[in-house]
């Protein structure tokens, strides 16, 4: 008989498989000690170790030299080894205090812990599994020079990999072992692994804390992320079923690829743009040629991971190079919006650590502070979109006055080009994030200032019914189709249609299938999304009609049942 556990799903598909046992030495805080006349040795141990770390990681970056955005992640682990301060503090601790490299390296992560057990926002909290799989990696070599991995010791082809925590570049290991899958007791879905396993499509599971005691080597398992379910060996109609439905999933993908080339236009005769999400510049070479542009650019990562500011130079060719793949497609560049869940270095912050962050200085409120970060991106937007497309959004505004304050920067910034001989665009539209229930409330006013409007639905939605999206306690309660949601961002719709304007939506929403014709009874002509997702949305924009949806929609914006409201939208 099938035993059934649950994790949670980091990418969609099936996986079936046998289990194989992973196990990781994790952090021993056991004391011990070195002789004095053992120091020099030791600190040169430690020293290998880190050397060798990075060459690993390094090989690894290698394999993966096309995918930009996975190769910044390494970048990013290996980041933390090679800071100075900790490796500083580790020599330390074996020359002052005779500890062993692998002692100090406990004592000082248990510092590192003890710093974020302290930090109240859960995202921040989270980045310390990064932490510790860096550290873990540098004890597993210690321990064991030689391998330096378990993952070297057994056959990983079409297993499924059974481990407490896993590290990026083990991830990228395993995948070019044709592992099938992975599944973690501990983790976090937004863990630079996980990350790094849904860009390579590498079905993995997080938080199925019973999976270590349960399930055992050689076990038959079946990964089924639609339900977070995992099968333990599941019997032969089981292994038929999802067998099969493993083989449909993939006909469908392929199937899907070819609606790229068509042209977003419903049943009705209705034109829909759908522009692709990207967080890095690389990300734009591996778009299809037939998105219709970049609705969000966010320039977060630009500044996240580093000791210093990027310089406007930097900027400026990051940008190129995503409107020279666009040639004449609107790219629409978001200004730099940290705080809440967005971290930056220690240098680039401004004012004390925020006791509530997703209410503090984040979006339009840090850029204003920080006026000469703002202008030096807005000086690099308008020097990179010069004979282009571009669209400049703000975010977190709140107010019209937001709006003129940001309009008088830009101002000063195309002066300053001006003065400096500088080629720069004079001709570019203006947006704003629609992400706080004020700003929405007030659409009407707001749209009277900009050239075109971009719903966060995550924000919106977090804002509107006061629920923190990555709390897991109250996460249940985080829904995009309440009527209060729904109802603001119908009013956002229909404010810059009778102002002639633009409106798109760039959150969530706009890439999951589920809410698509939803967006469309709303009157929404304009989605961006990630680039993954586009070809499930259009393949429903093809086969909708709006003037039927709409007709439907208002008994959906009425209805208080949740469960009631699901079922309307799933009859759409």
């Amino acid at each position: 008989m099938s035993l059934i556990i649950n994790g949670e799903s980091i990418s969609k598909g099936i996986c079936i498989g046998q289990a194989v046992h992973i196990d990781k030495n994790n952090i021993d805080y056991a004391p011990s000690y070195i002789k004095k006349s053992q120091i020099p040795k030791e600190v040169e141990k430690f020293k290998k170790s880190l050397v060798s770390i990075r060459e690993g990681y390094e090989k690894s970056r290698d394999k993966v030299k096309d995918n930009a955005t996975i190769t910044k992640l390494i970048e990013t682990q290996l980041h933390f080894i090679e800071d100075k301060s900790f490796q500083k503090n580790i020599t330390k601790k074996i020359e002052n205090n005779l500890y062993t490299a692998n002692w100090s390296i406990a004592t000082e992560y248990q510092k590192i812990e003890n710093e974020f057990k302290r930090i109240e926002d859960k995202y921040i909290r989270e980045r310390l599994i990064d932490i510790k799989q860096m550290v873990i990696s540098l004890l597993d070599f210690l321990r064991d020079s030689k391998s330096g991995s378990n993952l070297k010791k057994v056959n990983l082809r079409n297993k499924i990999i059974i481990t407490d925590e896993i590290t990026p570049k083990e991830i990228i290991d395993i995948y070019y072992n044709h592992v099938s899958g992975v599944i973690t007791s501990h983790g976090s879905k937004s863990s630079h692994s996980a990350i790094l396993s849904k860009s390579l499509s590498l079905p993995m599971m997080v938080k199925a804390g019973a999976s270590n005691n349960i399930i055992k080597d050689n076990d038959l398992l079946i990964m089924n992320s639609e339900n977070n379910e995992i099968i333990i060996n599941p019997d032969q109609n089981e292994i038929k079923y999802f067998k099969s439905l493993d083989n449909k999933n993939t006909s469908l993908v392929r199937g899907l690829r070819k609606i790229l080339k068509k042209k977003s236009i419903t049943n009705d005769g209705k034109i829909i743009k759908i522009m692709s999400n990207i967080e890095l510049s690389e990300e734009v070479k591996f778009l299809d040629k037939n998105c219709d542009g970049i609705g969000l650019y966010r320039t977060e990562y630009l500044y996240m991971n580093r000791c210093n500011l990027p310089s406007e130079e930097e900027q400026v060719l990051a940008y190129k190079k995503v409107f020279k793949r666009m040639i004449q497609k609107t790219v629409t560049i978001r200004t730099l919006d940290i705080g809440s869940d967005k971290e930056v270095s220690e240098n680039i912050k401004a004012g004390d650590i925020a006791k509530n962050p997703a209410l503090g200085l984040r979006g339009i409120r840090y850029s204003l502070v920080e006026k000469n970060i703002f202008k030096t991106q807005i000086k690099a937007m308008l020097r990179a979109g010069y004979n282009k497309k571009l669209g400049i959004l703000i975010p977190m505004i709140t107010n019209v006055n937001e709006i003129y304050m940001a309009k008088e920067i830009i101002n000063e910034a195309q002066i300053e080009l001006k003065n400096e001989r500088k080629k720069f665009t004079e001709e570019y539209m203006l947006g704003i994030m629609v992400e706080v229930p004020a700003c929405a409330l007030q659409a009407d006013i707001l749209s009277k200032h900009v050239d075109f409007m971009s719903i966060g639905t995550n924000d919106l939605v977090q804002y509107t019914l006061a629920i923190d999206r990555i709390d897991d306690e109250v996460s249940n309660l985080y829904d995009p189709t309440e009527p209060a949601v729904l109802n603001l961002i119908k009013k956002v719709i229909d404010a810059c249609n009778k102002a002639g304007i633009d409106v798109s939506v760039c959150g969530e929403m706009a890439g999951e299938t589920f809410y698509t014709k939803v967006l469309l009874g709303l009157g929404l002509t304009s989605f961006s999304m990630h680039p993954q997702v586009i070809p499930e949305v259009k393949s429903i924009i093809l086969n909708s009609d709006t003037k039927k949806i709409r007709k439907a929609i208002n008994k959906i914006l009425k209805c208080g049942n949740r469960i009631m409201r699901e079922n309307l939208i799933k009859n759409l």
